[in-house]
């Protein structure tokens, strides 16, 4: 038996054993004891990405449905085939909603303008950090799927719980490849942010011996505002979120719509869209990345990546991002995402005491909070003070006034800029190091 099938099996055996403690204390899921020594790894593969870093993927089944299933990566730098070099620690990266881990974390995978190297998952590798990442077991329903009854209850707190046993996994992936099975730290983009805190306060409810995170960082995800007119605009949605969910909609379909958009503005950029009266395509989906408030109501002028906008509100060009690589970024979007997860962070802004945050004064992990002005920016801050760390830093991406929000650095361009590198990546590699 060759080394690599060698240490699948061992991390099988070891996962197996794993799990049942796992499960103790979480009280979230009734039966979850049981459930989980049924976990296993259905699939693994393995890709050069250039000179000594390799992609791991693993498809891992979470559960007994059709859909339980979530893909576990691994981004590392091997000194041979199936063996890692000596790593500074390892970090769990959670993507957005809906993002691709892929698409977010890996521009180059999606899009041809990038270098291989151009994403924070190699400039961490190349640094000698252990890169992990997971795709949501939603991210994996795939596009033709019509009946979302499985999905009523997807939210949040499941989302933690499969992150929990990712990091579990890598854990035992990394002690049975030679690292060390130590504490993780855990990256959460946008919706990843809640994922990653509330994963961590779950955690606070565990013997120390079961603890798998040790630091957090949230990359522009608050899980609560302290100004009430950002609760109030949360509590909009959350209402039209519970609209939906009362009348049997389940799954929140925006991942079509924007495979629309991609096909169409490279298919047809110049011809009118079809969705925005006065637009081209191209235009179309330059406007849903950088006039997103427009959209979506936001009081702060939230976007996803910046733009050089005319009198009018509509972009001319993208400031910090490659046009290219935003429409890429567009085009590789998961079909589906849940209603229940879209409630879950609405409410979470508005105010509602949802479980799944009923922990956040609990965590004292460090945490690290990253922000961009045109997304969150420092409106992330006020949550890091309702924790028990004693332990946080914090930093905001800003190029313009405060009056100038609707111009500034935006969400995505923290992992898709093409000064990322110096701006975001290289602050969040010194506090990993800091804190190994």
């Amino acid at each position: 038996m060759n080394t690599f099938l060698r240490w699948i099996v061992i991390i099988v055996f070891t996962v197996t054993l794993a799990f049942p403690a796992l499960a103790q204390n979480r009280g979230v899921m009734p039966g979850l004891d049981k459930a989980l020594p049924n976990v296993s790894i259905r699939h693994v593969d393995r890709i050069v990405l250039g000179g000594d870093i390799v992609h791991y993927r693993f498809d891992v089944k979470v559960g007994p449905g059709k859909f339980d299933v979530i893909r576990l990566h691994r981004i590392v730098r091997e000194k041979h085939p199936y063996q890692p070099i000596d790593t500074v620690g390892g970090v769990l990266l959670l993507p957005g909603g809906p993002n691709y881990f892929e698409a977010i974390f890996m521009a180059p995978l999606i899009s041809k303008v990038p270098a291989w190297d151009q994403s924070i998952t190699v400039f961490l590798a190349k640094n000698k950090v252990d890169v992990w990442g997971m795709d949501y077991s939603w991210a994996l329903v795939p596009a033709a799927q019509s009946d979302f009854n499985f999905m009523k209850s997807w939210g949040v707190a499941r989302d933690a719980q499969h992150a929990e046993i990712a990091l579990a996994l890598a854990r035992a992936i990394r002690g049975a490849t030679g690292q060390s099975s130590d504490l993780l730290d855990v990256l959460g983009f946008s919706y990843g942010g809640a994922v990653a805190y509330s994963a961590a306060g779950d955690e606070t409810q565990k013997p120390r011996a079961l603890r798998s995170i040790r630091g957090l960082i949230s990359a522009d995800m608050p899980m609560r505002f302290q100004e009430q007119f950002l609760r109030d605009w949360s509590c909009t949605w959350r209402d039209a979120d519970q609209a939906n969910l009362d009348a049997g909609i389940y799954s929140d379909d925006s991942g079509v719509f924007d495979t629309q958009l991609y096909d169409l503005a490279i298919s047809a950029p110049d011809d009118p869209s079809p969705f925005f009266p006065g637009l081209t395509n191209y235009l179309a989906i330059e406007f849903v990345g950088a006039s997103t408030w427009s959209l979506n109501a936001s009081p702060i002028f939230w976007h996803f990546v910046a733009g050089y906008l005319d009198e009018n509100g509509i972009p001319t060009d993208l400031r910090y991002t490659d046009s290219r690589v935003w429409r890429d970024l567009v085009g590789n979007v998961p079909p589906h995402f849940p209603m229940q997860a879209d409630w879950d962070t609405d409410a979470l802004f508005c105010g509602v005491d949802v479980p799944f945050a009923a922990n956040l004064q609990k965590i004292a992990v460090p945490i690290l909070y990253v922000g961009a002005a045109g997304g969150f920016g420092t409106y992330g801050y006020y949550t890091t003070t309702l924790t028990a760390s004693t332990d946080i830093t914090k930093f905001t991406v800003q190029f313009q006034p405060d009056d100038q929000r609707m111009l500034d650095f935006g969400h995505g361009d923290l992992f898709l800029a093409k000064h990322a590198d110096k701006l975001v990546w290289k602050p969040i590699l010194d506090w990993i190091v800091a804190h190994r």
